[in-house]
């Protein structure tokens, strides 16, 4: 009986670590070093893993050895093929000095086991950044955009800032000292992005340069959201085989964040019909009727469909084409 035992014992343990071995590969990485961040800055790290098997992976939890670090399981359910993510938020306000934390996410389909990713960082006590990040929100694409961040420092009289760089070109920081007194020094950085900002999500880091020699870099995360003036939907008209001259009925969508006219629709591919509203409003749903012009037969052939508008950031957005032209005659 103690044979049966010892080996359901074995079998059990060598299941679990085979599991565990199998999880640990779900992950891109599963360790984190935050560095060296300000206090109170918002600093946090995506675990993300993909799913490969042919069934639904169910996240049931995750734990956390140290309060330094809050974990967040941020999906709980990845079907086959899709991505799940483990935010791990480094908590600079409440603590500081050298930190570390063991997340141990639990996960019970498509079977049982665990997963432990790491994370570590040293938190000053002597920097903070008000507020925590350089948020943006939204900008309009083309436009720019500065914000201010307060440095506040408690220390050595002499400390300052040298420099403020980034990677992106198209962000720029000016640090301005504004007071200095019993140790206690505040610095303004003004940050700015400009109208070279590509579309989309923008998640950056700046490095200040201190002339600390122990410590001499503090990280700040930027973040903010590169909107079109105008969106267009669909993007692309996909319309594969049509005949010579033969009239297609679309309906292009334009949204702005401001009413705009739109002046003109034209195209190098095709003969556009439709009616224009003299009205400037935010949204415009434009019935288009277009007959493709006399072109190559069998091949495929990319153009566009350009509306003209008013707005002086954005007059203009242009629909993609791609196409076949097919002639009359073939059957």
């Amino acid at each position: 009986m103690r044979i049966i035992v010892a080996a359901a014992i074995v079998i059990a343990a060598c299941a679990s670590t085979s599991s565990a071995t199998q999880l640990s590969g779900l992950f891109k990485t599963t360790n984190h070093d935050f560095g060296t961040v300000a206090r109170a800055a918002k600093t946090e790290f995506r675990f993300t893993f993909d799913n490969p098997y042919n069934q639904t992976i169910q996240v049931r939890s995750v734990r956390t050895s140290c309060g330094c670090t809050t974990p967040i399981v941020e999906t709980e359910s990845v079907p086959p093929g899709g991505q799940g993510s483990i935010l791990a938020k480094f908590n600079t306000g409440t603590h500081t000095g050298s930190r570390a934390a063991t997340l141990t996410v639990t996960i019970d389909k498509p079977s049982f086991g665990e997963i432990q990713l790491h994370v570590k960082g040293y938190i000053r006590s002597d920097v903070v950044f008000q507020p925590g990040e350089a948020t943006f929100g939204n900008i309009m694409q083309g436009a720019s955009k500065t914000i201010e961040v307060g440095v506040d420092y408690a220390g050595k009289p002499a400390w300052q800032i040298n420099k403020v760089t980034t990677s992106d070109s198209f962000i720029t920081v000016v640090p301005t000292e504004v007071s200095r007194q019993n140790g206690r020094i505040r610095y303004a950085l003004a940050v700015s992005i400009s109208g070279d900002a590509p579309m989309g999500p923008l998640e950056s880091e700046l490095v200040v340069h201190t002339n600390d020699r122990n410590l001499t870099t503090v990280p700040l995360r930027l973040v903010a959201n590169i909107a079109p003036e105008i969106s267009v939907s669909p993007q692309t008209l996909s319309l594969g085989d049509i005949l010579e001259g033969a009239p297609i009925k679309q309906l292009i969508v334009l949204k702005g964040h401001q009413p705009f006219i739109i002046s003109s629709v034209e195209s190098e591919e095709f003969e556009i019909e439709s009616k224009l509203s003299e009205e400037s409003k935010t949204l415009h749903a434009l019935p288009l009727i277009i007959r493709p012009k006399a072109s190559e037969f069998g091949k495929e052939i990319k153009g566009k469909i350009t509306f003209a508008t008013d707005l002086a950031e954005k007059p203009s957005i242009d629909v993609g084409t791609v196409f076949r032209l097919k002639s009359t005659t073939e059957k």
